[in-house]
């Protein structure tokens, strides 16, 4: 009998992000600035402040898509906040609990939605080799939603998390069977896609500080809707290492296998999917020639001089902006493709728990590495013991109420008693 899921929501926090684009080139600048669509993991958008733009159209994603032309020296600024939800995937028999259940929508796309989400594209290109490939991959496995399992535990198992990629795009991530979370998505897009699976990279944001770009999908199964996948970040939490710092970091799950179906209701989503059109169109035929020494970048199979050329009237992928530029940029920082912005948690608990777990982590390992580090040469300061240990129980109070403490917090507690203990039998 086939086994019949459901995708369970919950409220996590509200959070406030303020973008900003400056244009700190002597002549102008065009942007094309995605503006948030709500999707059932990102609710109640509310449009604080904005720029007027000269134009602003709707793209088939739902995204609405605003245009400027930027004079030198002057800024854009748009400011939203929306109520983010965890999204988990059970089984329908496991509706035991008294969690509100809710279906994505009416669970079902029009022809065009999917259409959309089933095209090849240059980063997610649909070939038959990769459809040979994705059909060996699956096996025997004739339901959506474990096909799509199947192709998410292979990726992971065979993939490995890289940055900068070499180049964007599915092909390349199968060429050298490594990338940024990127190309993990497009990878799993194309794989979905060449089953008939409707998928769609998610591009965005971890909901922290300052620029913490990130990238993820969301497949669609008829009756259960849009189900979260984020392949690249099972991939880091291989890694021990990679898995403290994410957890802490990002507020990740511990366990990768987790990720399949469920995400943790701590990002931002500035768009959907990838080469999405640019309106009004960009003006390849008008632009003069890219100026030398302006670097170009493999982009799904093509060299493209990224704010300088479109890609057949598209945008690769717009987080949350593409540009154009009339000349070559100088300064030429990552800050002039893409802008700046900053994530608020609104709520004053919440706020004021991430600084306390920020401020608890560094202050814990600054401590701990002095007192070991010193150690080295005989000299045994307790005191930076005690402190050291202290500034973890800070952290590990923090992760817990914030729901991000795991096994290795605990063990690190408990390795933290211990040296603490064996430092006072010592006196």
């Amino acid at each position: 009998m086939e086994q019949r899921y459901q995708l369970v929501y919950k409220k996590t926090k509200t959070y406030r992000i303020d973008y900003t684009y400056d244009n700190r080139q002597r002549s102008q600048v065009d942007l094309w600035l995605a503006l948030p669509a709500p999707s059932m993991s990102q609710r109640n958008i509310r449009i604080l402040s904005q720029t007027p733009p000269q134009e602003t159209a709707l793209l088939p994603t739902g995204n609405p898509l605003a245009y400027y032309e930027i004079g030198a020296g002057q800024r854009v600024v748009l400011s939203f906040s929306f109520d983010a939800y965890e999204t988990r995937l059970v089984p329908v028999k496991a509706s035991g609990d008294q969690t509100v259940r809710e279906t994505d929508g009416a669970a079902v796309l029009t022809d065009e939605e999917r259409q959309f989400y089933l095209r090849s594209t240059p980063l997610v290109p649909v070939t038959d080799e990769i459809r040979e490939e994705a059909l060996r991959i699956v096996g025997d496995a004739l339901e959506p939603i474990e096909q799509a399992r199947r192709l998410f535990d292979h990726i992971v198992a065979h993939y490995r998390y890289h940055w900068p990629p070499q180049e964007r795009g599915a092909l390349a991530m199968r060429c050298h069977k490594k990338g940024d979370c990127g190309e993990f998505a497009f990878l799993f897009a194309a794989y979905c896609r060449s089953l008939n699976i409707p998928c769609r990279t998610v591009i965005g944001a971890w909901a922290t500080g300052t620029f913490q770009p990130h990238a993820w999908n969301e497949f669609f199964v008829d009756g259960v809707g849009w189900i979260p996948v984020d392949a690249s970040v099972a991939a880091v939490m291989k890694n021990p290492v990679k898995q403290l710092a994410f957890v802490t970091r990002y507020g990740t799950r511990s366990s990768g296998r987790s990720y399949f179906g469920n995400l943790e209701g701590k990002r931002i989503i500035f768009s959907f999917d990838s080469s999405l059109p640019l309106i009004p169109a960009y003006p390849d035929d008008t632009q003069p020639p890219v100026p030398e020494g302006y670097q170009s970048f493999m982009v799904g199979g093509e060299m493209l001089a990224w704010g300088y050329r479109s890609q057949q009237g598209n945008a690769p992928y717009l987080q949350p902006a593409y540009v154009r530029f009339s000349g070559k940029p100088e300064p030429d920082k990552v800050a002039d493709y893409m802008g700046t912005w900053r994530v608020h948690e609104t709520a004053f608990g919440s706020a004021a728990s991430l600084w306390i777990k920020r401020i608890s982590f560094v202050l814990f390992f600054l401590f701990l590495f002095l007192y070991h580090g010193l150690s080295l040469f005989q000299m045994r300061l307790e005191w930076l013991n005690t402190l050291s240990t202290a500034f973890f129980t800070l952290l590990l109070l923090t992760l817990i109420l914030r729901r991000e403490a795991y096994w290795v917090t605990y063990l690190f507690a408990v390795l933290m008693t211990l040296s603490l203990l064996s430092s006072f039998q010592l006196y």
